[in-house]
């Protein structure tokens, strides 16, 4: 076989598979499955298509598997043997025929076919000469990529083989649909997260979170509520055990609940009601979640907290680091328990930092973690900027949890302030 006639869609694939791929494909332009590719390509994928590609390789003997997304301007290969991941022009893949069939294609000789005689991969090094690749469809039935192996020399696959690559493909396709439900899971949790800092005259604050994956279990959550002498910053920063959508899942459930029960009572019995509230959740899918929940007065600087197995809430100004810990279990442990609130005072030279997990584990210890924040502290900056410095700091030295970071300062401006500290003066 030779010539442009070499490229061709063969049957040997399931029927039924085929037919739900064209029936998937009705109502999806192209551009669709390019911004799709694009998404997925972009999403770390914790090796999660590298075992059906090496299975590829292996069953085909072929020195070069791959799984390549097509975006809008480039493919990118996202898993392989045999060939850099990496990205290159889509106008110089040959996957980008494969995409618009809907069953098996196979090219015999790469270097006997006039399209393909002159591409990067057939006229240079590599030097391939034999193709077959299978679409791949997300979720939505958008194609989105190909699963190829290619040779260096001629050859044919048989009907069998080409129902084999058919069948890695659906396993693929199966991959990819939970790639990107876990997006759209990172993206609905990331929602959640407040948006912008609270308008509460007297306190500057920030947060960020960095997730390991598409979803994660840490969270952050504040909002205004009133207090004794007006209104207050109820602050949340908490971390469910484990990563990936169940973590966000519980995640988002815990948010929700400490969200309702602190507009009404304190931090100490907001924290029990909500650990009994999401206790059968955190039982039945073997979770617990660490949290350090807290009050902020701006005109008085008085903190009123809980922490709950946390202990990653500290005070940090020129003068040092304090930590704001407590001996106290996280939420979901099997054993009955109780929380209370602990008080300190936030100075207007002071910053109130809560992290997670993971900026701890970049410091190794208690010790070090203390004297790295107060480092990173320096010089003075915004709240923003700190919160910046210390998630990059964590991610920047590999930290594979989830990164999370909130900042608060006092600014003097809440009314009442300046008479409150008058009035302690004389005290």
């Amino acid at each position: 076989m030779g010539g442009h006639a070499a490229l061709r869609a063969r049957g040997g694939a399931d029927p039924r598979r085929c037919g739900r791929r064209r029936r998937g494909l009705r109502g999806h332009p192209v551009t669709t499955g390019q911004q799709h590719a694009d998404a997925l390509a972009a999403a770390p994928a914790d090796g999660r298509y590298d075992r059906v590609v090496r299975l590829a390789q292996a069953i085909f003997g072929a020195p070069i598997a791959a799984l390549n997304l097509l975006g809008e301007h480039e493919q990118h290969t996202v898993a392989a043997v045999g060939t850099p991941r990496a990205s290159s022009p889509v106008s110089e893949s040959i996957c980008r025929f494969t995409i618009e069939q809907d069953d098996v294609v196979e090219i015999a000789d790469l270097r006997a076919d006039e399209r393909f005689r002159q591409y990067p991969i057939v006229a240079g090094p590599p030097r391939v000469r034999f193709y077959a690749g299978v679409p791949l469809h997300a979720a939505s039935g958008a194609k989105v990529g190909v699963l190829c192996i290619l040779d260096l020399v001629p050859r044919d696959l048989g009907p069998t083989q080409r129902e084999m690559l058919a069948d890695l493909g659906a396993m693929l396709e199966r991959e990819l649909s939970v790639q990107e439900e876990m997006a759209r899971a990172g993206e609905v949790q990331r929602l959640l997260l407040p948006s912008e800092p609270p308008a509460l005259e007297g306190l500057e604050v920030a947060g960020r979170v960095l997730q390991a994956r598409e979803a994660g279990g840490d969270f952050f959550d504040w909002q205004v509520q009133p207090g004794e002498g007006g209104d207050e910053l109820r602050l949340l920063l908490a971390d469910v055990m484990g990563k990936g959508l169940a973590a966000s899942l519980i995640a988002s459930e815990v948010r929700a609940v400490l969200r309702t029960h602190a507009r009404y009572v304190g931090v100490a019995e907001a924290v029990r009601r909500s650990a009994e509230t999401t206790a059968r959740d955190l039982d039945s899918n073997g979770r617990f979640v660490t949290l350090w929940a807290g009050r902020v007065d701006p005109r008085t600087g008085d903190v009123e907290y809980v922490d709950a197995g946390h202990g990653l809430g500290v005070i940090a100004s020129p003068r040092g680091v304090r930590r704001l810990t407590q001996d106290q279990l996280p939420l979901g442990m099997p054993v009955d328990t109780t929380w209370t609130s602990a008080h300190d005072v936030l100075a207007e030279d002071e910053l109130l930092v809560v992290v997670s997990d993971g900026v701890f584990d970049v410091f190794g210890s208690v010790e070090a973690a203390l004297d790295g924040v107060e480092r990173l502290l320096e010089p003075p900056m915004s709240c923003a900027d700190v919160v910046d410095r210390i998630v990059a700091y964590a991610a920047a030295r590999g930290t594979s949890d989830d990164v999370t970071a909130v900042v608060v300062r006092r600014t003097g401006s809440a009314p009442g302030a300046g008479a409150t500290r008058q009035e302690e003066e004389q005290v």
